[in-house]
């Protein structure tokens, strides 16, 4: 049988670009498709009309934003409602914010929603509590379904402030969703229904070779700060760290002399003229472009390689790029931690490189602490942090970005990169930057394989680039728990 994942698109032609999107950071063969001809079909909202006839003869689908009207069995429809966060615990997540209009189901499945949030429970009593996911078992198939439009989700836009991480009360200006956890528990949904259909979950490996993670470190330069960038590249190319460095243009000319000391070990991209997003396609040309031309005529040695200021995105940002030629940027105002992707507009896939990033910075602890009276961030505190977050993404399989700026991570860089890098060092962990990111990820893209399960062997056809591995997943209860492989 060859596996493969079928794509259903509705009337909505932007319903599944979540799917599109996931699809494409497995590197798993699938297809769009409007017969049911695939072992595994997902879809958003809308559902073929002949999904009974499918589930019957044993084909397994996901509904992610289901209806009660787009299903071909009896639910249990509780109503709508409005949330703002989901209990992925189920999937090895926490909480997750969705802030969405959600269908509720309920009955058995996995995940935990509440439609009274934020209250304490009394007299041990939790009302209104339903799964996040449901199944139902049709005929020899079955569908996941639920009420929460994932796959939508993904490609919104709107960014807020709140805490970003599971280990501490940081805060940031960061998507108001967690897109990185939504893409998990629908990886997890489909690694399961692959294993309902007895055959392997078939995916490219996300980093070169064996590696397990990959570490990459980013500093945005929101102004020199006298010596302190220099104590950042010093640091940096003494401990091994190579750093990919971001000029903004007017935070950044009063002592632009002070570009020209960042070594060669290290790289450099563009952070815009001006510190701040605009609306317009030609603002945000005219805000790329000129910055580059300016560091050009510095003589400052960079590449097609950008991050937004505040880290704010639209998809104006995205298009202004894609003209400018540029490769790719990393915007924790459109998503955060998790592998990279091509963001998709209304069906159509965009050519920027989107690099999710930890949105944790020393600068916004410092500012923080200030707000709150607190006590301010050491390099003890930092290290730990960071050291932290290396921990549990790599646990999860994640890449892990960090970043920091001149202003208060400069005078602490030189206590703070060596318990980093040891700790890096330690672990099966690929070291590399985001312009090698870009690189690896784009080659990785381009690969096209298909996959045949014929009497309980896998065959592969295509051309796997040396240090790409094609990954299996083969087992029972995939979507209990992390489905990692």
């Amino acid at each position: 049988m060859r596996i493969e994942t079928g794509i259903y698109i509705g009337k909505e032609q932007s319903a599944a670009d979540g799917w599109k999107i996931l699809l494409e950071q497995e590197k798993t063969p699938f297809r769009i498709t409007t017969k049911p001809d695939c072992p595994v079909i997902v879809c958003e909202r809308d559902t073929p009309p002949w999904m009974e006839e499918y589930l019957k003869a044993g084909g397994v689908m996901i509904v992610t934003g289901a209806q009660p009207a787009s299903l071909c069995f009896p639910v249990q429809y509780v109503g709508d409602a409005s949330l703002e966060e989901v209990d992925l615990a189920d999937f090895d997540r926490g909480k997750a914010r969705v802030q969405s209009i959600c269908s509720i189901f309920d009955g058995k499945g996995r995940g935990k929603l509440t439609l009274h949030e934020k209250r304490l429970p009394k007299f041990d009593m939790h009302p209104d509590e339903f799964p996040v996911v449901l199944f139902e078992k049709i005929g020899d198939g079955g569908c996941w379904y639920t009420g929460v439009p994932m796959s939508a989700l993904i490609s919104v836009l709107g960014d807020t402030l709140r805490q970003t991480d599971s280990f501490s009360d940081f805060s940031e200006r960061v998507v108001s969703v967690d897109k990185h956890h939504l893409l998990h528990v629908m990886r997890c949904l489909l690694v399961d229904a692959f294993t309902r259909q007895g055959l392997p979950y078939v995916h490219l490996g996300y980093y070169p070779d064996q590696y397990q993670s990959l570490f990459a470190f980013r500093v945005d330069v929101d102004g020199i700060y006298g010596e302190n960038l220099e104590l950042l590249s010093k640091a940096g190319k003494e401990n091994g760290i190579p750093i990919s460095f971001y000029v903004n243009q007017k935070m950044c000319e009063p002592e632009a002399e002070w570009l020209n000391k960042i070594d060669p070990f290290h790289d450099i991209g563009n952070h815009g003229v001006l510190h701040n997003l605009y609306t317009s396609l030609e603002d945000n040309r005219r805000n790329v472009g000129q910055c580059r031309d300016w560091m050009n005529t510095k003589g400052i040695e960079n590449g097609p390689w950008y991050v937004a200021p505040r880290g704010m995105w639209n998809f104006n940002l995205h298009r202004a790029l894609a003209e400018e030629g540029y490769e790719f940027t990393s915007d924790f105002g459109f998503c955060i931690f998790g592998l990279p992707f091509y963001p998709y507009f209304n069906g159509e896939r965009m050519q920027a490189l989107q690099i999710p990033i930890n949105p944790f910075s020393t600068e916004r602890a410092y500012a923080k602490a200030e707000e709150e009276n607190g006590q301010l961030p050491t390099a003890p505190f930092v290290a730990d942090y960071f050291i932290k977050s290396v921990e549990e993404q790599y646990t999860q399989g994640m890449p892990i970005i960090l970043y920091s700026h001149p202003q208060r991570f400069g005078p602490l860089s030189s206590q703070v990169f060596p318990q980093l890098k040891a700790r890096v060092d330690s672990l099966n962990i690929w070291q590399t930057t985001l312009p090698e990111i870009y690189t690896w990820w784009s080659q990785r893209d381009a690969v096209q394989y298909s996959a045949e399960w014929t009497r309980d062997k896998l065959q592969i056809q295509g051309d796997i680039p040396e240090h790409m591995q094609v990954k299996t997943i083969l087992g029972v209860g995939s979507a209990a728990r992390g489905c990692a492989g």
